[in-house]
């Protein structure tokens, strides 16, 4: 017997990490992207005198617009920037200047970190909370000089809170339609239930019985035929071997009897 050398390092099992350790892993990763990427912004908003936060919705609007045209086409695109587009005339002019810019910096915040998909949970209340707590004290209180910058950034920011009351009117008109075709779906399903129901009721029942009963004699008369040709050949009155006339006419069919009755007669007359 020849001995096999096996490498051993190919034996041993790589190390698997846990779910429980990616999932916190991958977690305290992406939060702390989130962190970074907020205070870069906030930096550019410092330096750069403007709000780029503003910009994302407007991104989002060029987006929803473009599927819109490409799934629904352009009549359907035209209204939505239109309802779009008076939702910002009515938040520019109604809502006051530093609501408007506390709720628009606020929101794209909240919906940013909403977008990762982790649902309600202790660290997104957590980054919507420090939010909060920095554009209500640090800056809130830029809005008081009004440079210029700021009135540059106010349909910017009339648009971040116009968008988001759109598409939540769509939602929610979507979510209606959806439960009423629920709605509609159940009701037809139950009437055809009882057409159903009542379609079985009406059929009659499918007879066997005969059938099976036919069956049953057509296996009877070959049982009966077959054991007459096996007591005739085994203990036939014939000497030569023949099968007997009597036998014959039991097993045959008409057309075989009517065949024989004739070569019969031919031979007498000869």
């Amino acid at each position: 017997m020849k001995r096999r050398n096996a490498d051993v390092s190919k034996l041993r099992r790589p190390v698997k990490r846990g779910r429980i350790t990616e999932n916190i892993y991958g977690s305290t990763f992406l939060y702390l992207k989130f962190i970074l990427v907020w205070a870069i912004v906030l930096l550019a908003d410092y330096l750069l005198e403007f709000r780029f936060e503003y910009l994302w919705p407007l991104w989002l609007l060029f987006r929803s617009v473009y599927d819109s045209f490409k799934y629904q086409g352009l009549a359907f695109s035209v209204f939505f920037v239109c309802m779009a587009f008076t939702s910002d005339m009515f938040c520019l002019l109604f809502i006051p200047i530093h609501w408007l810019f506390f709720a628009a910096s606020t929101y794209v915040w909240v919906q940013y970190v909403w977008h990762t998909e982790k649902g309600v949970c202790l660290p997104t209340v957590s980054l919507w909370l420090l939010f909060v707590y920095i554009e209500a004290s640090v800056r809130l209180k830029e809005l008081r000089n009004m440079p210029f910058h700021l009135d540059l950034c106010r349909p910017f920011a009339a648009h971040c809170i116009g968008y988001p009351v759109v598409t939540l009117g769509f939602g929610f008109k979507s979510y209606i339609s959806y439960k009423l075709r629920l709605r509609k779906q159940k009701d037809i399903a139950k009437e055809n239930e009882f057409y159903l129901q009542l379609l079985q009721q009406a059929l009659p029942q499918l007879q066997k019985t005969p059938v099976l009963n036919s069956s049953k004699s057509d296996s009877d008369l070959l049982r009966a035929n077959g054991s007459a040709v096996s007591m005739a050949v085994t203990g036939g009155s014939c000497s030569n071997g023949a099968i007997p006339s009597s036998v014959v006419s039991s097993t045959s069919s008409p057309t075989t009897l009517t065949t024989t009755t004739t070569n019969s007669k031919q031979q007498q007359q000869q």
